[in-house]
């Protein structure tokens, strides 16, 4: 009787749940079927930042850690972090004998200015089947440093914290 007692208790509790919740919503994270926000928000988890330091852009990037690095060794100003349909790039230009910044760029692509500050900007858009959000910081008189988060469309809810932290992206 009481090893019944013990198997038939859970059931009961879930039971009354149930009843206590009516018709309530389930959380996203139970919902049994996943949209593509839903499967790249649980992928994402709770995320911490990574430190990596580049050689070739002379700078620490502390990049948040469900990305993996990318080597590229023909790209010499450029290092990506990247993760499925995510992507983070970070650019330095340099600004001697250059016509255009990566801001310009893609300002001339029809980036839409979002924000700008003393020594910042940032800008949003789409390229082809791709949404970008990025800042663009100007170190000094010589150097830029572009952030470019890169996701498709239907992530834009899943990767809101990400825009958060490049947003808040700041050259050490």
């Amino acid at each position: 009787m009481i090893n019944g007692l013990k198997v038939l208790m859970p059931v009961l509790l879930c039971a009354l749940l149930v009843v206590a919740c009516g018709g309530q919503q389930q959380p996203k994270a139970y919902v049994s079927e996943l949209t593509s926000d839903d499967s790249l928000t649980i992928r994402m988890g709770q995320w911490d930042l990574t430190r990596y330091h580049s050689d070739k852009l002379g700078m620490d990037i502390n990049y948040p850690s469900f990305l993996y690095h990318q080597e590229m060794p023909s790209e010499t100003s450029q290092e990506l972090f990247v993760a499925d349909d995510v992507s983070i790039s970070v650019i330095v230009d340099s600004l001697t004998g250059m016509n255009y910044s990566a801001g310009q760029q893609m300002m001339g692509m029809g980036a839409d200015l979002v924000d700008v500050g003393d020594d910042y900007s940032i800008l949003a858009g789409m390229e082809e089947k791709w949404e970008y959000y990025s800042k663009v910081i100007d170190v000094d008189s010589t150097r830029v440093v572009t952030i470019m988060l890169r996701y498709y469309p239907e992530h834009g809810e899943a990767v809101e914290p990400i825009r958060e932290w490049v947003s808040n992206f700041e050259v050490k």
